[in-house]
């Protein structure tokens, strides 16, 4: 608890001194910091309802001595070695167990720990199956012949609930391994369902949704489609498929992703590249590309957690939809060199990145563009449609960031974002010790705690967060984001608490705002109204927080893609 004295000083908390320098030794003490911070910070501001007249934060000069020191250690402690990630993305590795013909388990893969909480030494019988998977596992594992290649065993995630198809094959004498089938669902399964089964796209879609063990009644509150036309609809489906239930349509479906992995050539995966480009003051600006080349062209600029690591997951629907993001990494962040005159002078920062991002479209040979703002970077995607309406023929927002004007802004964020955003807005100085500390728990492996802090358990983003395949795809981005420490960080919290208005004055282009009706950072009627108030166009999706772009991939790309034909001549891309 905070103390007051007889002349109205706040005394320093003994937990909150032991704790700075605990953090420095033990990064798993930080979210302990940041909450006792968090107290300590709102007793002393004094925030008015507008922000603009709200007084700074009166850090007592014990407290900041003590942050600055810690800062000061774990720099001299040094960072343990990252990888750098802006080389092309990693694929998800499926679950895999190794198992005797009596169904020990003699070896699991860390995601089969993680998702079907496989054990060594534990029988594979106990593990969450159908009934149906376990009693032809039993049969297929004593048979002296080798598997059946298109044989497959539905299991359960435990993370989710949802099925986990998996197959067998020989593995050493009197072994098997046993090989997860679930992976990203992409066009290439779409079109063999369309082309061996003639399904429809409206058909294609419901069958793809099914796959996850959602219900009709679920997907129609999702998706806000009739229950009455799913229903038709899956008739039709297990017409044209012959099958019964919903268990056959999943082996179907996992059947075609055998299909795929058994047969490369019809995989025609997305094609993606990545590159450096050397700036004229001799920073280098790292990027990457996804789609097809004679995709519609989108500049993606991520926010301050995340880089092109993060959107591996949403790669498949580009290809399909006929889009190509161009992903720079804004200087500070991955491999991208930081500038130092936006380390000096946050305020220049958007005006920067746009003359950076201007000579990575004239290198890629790229005309006008859709600028797509994801989170934080909105900022940075408005700031660019204002100084160049040549080249952005329009821009995209996705959970995008909105002007802070009110207090009440940051009170509507939970507790860890409303923390960081009250310390960059009302003790900016004290910002590095505690982003430096955030990052020693990622570098230390405490990235899930980081994670787990930023979603919790009430969230609307919690499901995407705890998914395996979106976990692994954030954990990457996350470490792409702080390759160069905290940097990049203190120059984005300069902007994202303050009302950065006059850069959403642009020269005609029209906006489209996707945001979550449940997002944590920036509520969805903070959002709302600015898009009102500018004449933005705007779309909420239910019952999705931050994460919605992977919570409705399908649906906000699709939005991105009509956006792109109506403003892009017809022979771009």
């Amino acid at each position: 608890m905070l103390s007051v004295s007889p002349v109205g000083e706040i005394q320093t908390p003994t937990a909150l001194i032991q704790t700075i320098y605990e953090v420095a030794v033990d990064p798993d003490a930080f979210d302990r910091l940041v909450a006792l911070w968090g107290d300590y910070l709102q007793e002393t501001i004094a925030p008015a309802p507008m922000l603009d007249h709200s007084s700074p934060a009166q850090i007592s000069l014990e407290v900041s001595s003590h942050l600055m020191r810690s800062f000061e250690i774990l720099d001299r402690l040094g960072r343990t070695d990252i990888e750098k990630t802006d080389a092309p993305g990693p694929q998800i590795s499926p679950p895999e167990i190794v198992v005797t013909r009596e169904g020990k388990i003699l070896s699991c893969s860390h995601r089969a720990k993680i998702t079907l909480l496989a054990q060594i030494d534990d029988s594979l019988f106990g593990l969450d199956m159908t009934p149906e998977s376990r009693q032809r596992l039993q049969i297929d594992l004593a048979a002296r012949g080798e598997p059946e290649s298109s044989a497959v065993y539905v299991f359960f995630d435990r993370t989710d609930g949802h099925p986990l198809p998996m197959a067998l094959e020989a593995h050493q004498e009197g072994q098997f391994l046993l090989r997860g089938l679930h992976g990203a669902w992409s066009e290439v399964h779409d079109r063999m369902l369309r082309q061996m089964f003639g399904l429809t796209d409206a058909e294609t879609r419901l069958a793809r949704e099914l796959l996850t063990g959602v219900g009709l009644k679920d997907i129609a509150e999702a998706t806000g489609r009739s229950i009455d036309t799913l229903r038709t609809q899956l008739k039709a489906i297990r017409r044209k498929t012959y099958t019964a239930n919903q268990q056959q349509l999943v082996r179907i479906m996992t059947g075609l992703e055998a299909l795929v992995r058994d047969r490369p050539e019809m995989a025609q995966t997305c094609p993606s590249e990545h590159g450096v480009l050397h700036l004229r003051d001799g920073r280098r600006l790292a990027y990457r590309c996804f789609g097809p080349e004679d995709g519609k062209p989108c500049l993606f600029i991520h926010n301050m957690l995340s880089g092109p690591a993060t959107l591996v997951p949403i790669v498949p629907f580009l290809q399909t939809l006929g889009l190509r993001l161009i992903c720079p990494l804004r200087p500070g962040f991955g491999d991208s060199d930081l500038d130092q005159v936006c380390l000096a002078d946050p305020a220049q920062a958007p005006t920067r990145f746009a003359e950076d991002a201007v000579h990575l479209l004239d290198h890629l040979g790229l005309g006008r563009v859709v600028c797509v703002g994801y989170m934080s970077g909105a900022v940075y995607a408005f700031r660019l449609a204002q100084c160049s309406p040549g080249r952005i023929a329009a821009v995209f927002t996705v959970s995008g960031a909105v002007p802070m004007s009110q207090f009440a802004q940051i009170l509507s964020m939970n507790t860890r974002q409303k923390i960081v955003a009250m310390t960059a807005r009302f003790a900016p100085g004290m910002l590095p010790p505690i982003l430096r500390a955030g990052i020693a728990q990622i570098d230390a492996g405490g990235i899930d705690a980081f994670i787990d802090a930023l979603h919790p358990e009430e969230s609307a983003d919690r499901a995407q967060a705890r998914s395996p395949q979106h976990r692994e795809f954030l954990h990457e981005g996350y470490r792409q984001a702080v390759t160069q420490g905290h940097f990049g960080f203190v120059i984005d919290s300069h902007h994202v608490v303050r009302d950065w208005s006059d850069v959403c004055v642009l020269g005609g282009q029209p906006v489209r705002m996707m945001h979550g009706s449940d997002d944590p950072a920036v509520s969805a009627t903070s959002a709302a109204r600015f898009a009102k108030d500018h004449g933005f166009g705007y779309r909420e999706f239910p019952k999705c927080g931050q994460l919605v772009l992977f919570a409705r991939t399908e649906e906000i790309l699709t939005e991105l893609a009509a956006l792109a034909d109506a403003v892009l001549p017809a022979n771009q891309g």
